[in-house]
């Protein structure tokens, strides 16, 4: 796999990851409890869960490819941070 089929995979991986927050923030009663907590109860719900395992899912996914990732283009990574530092500074 090439770095650009890498960081394209990189990138679905991450819209699913973000895919799956939003459902999961979406839901009814997130964040309502004291100091914006999720009460138990919201928790304990079959849709709740479904959404937090979806959104688990997704974030291991996630950070099983980075892990391997990071590992193979550290090379390219390294440039690409280079390139950007640059261009911040003018």
């Amino acid at each position: 796999m090439t770095y650009a089929a890498a960081k394209g995979v990189q990138a679905e991986l991450e819209r699913a990851r973000d895919d799956a927050s939003r459902a999961l923030n979406a839901l009814p009663g997130i964040g309502s409890g004291t100091m914006g907590l999720t009460p138990d109860s919201v928790k304990a719900s079959p849709a709740f869960r479904a959404a937090k395992r979806a959104y688990d899912q997704r974030h291991a996914d996630l950070a099983a490819f980075n892990g391997r990732f990071v590992k193979q283009y550290a090379t390219e990574l390294a440039a690409d941070r280079a390139r950007r530092n640059a261009i911040r500074k003018g």
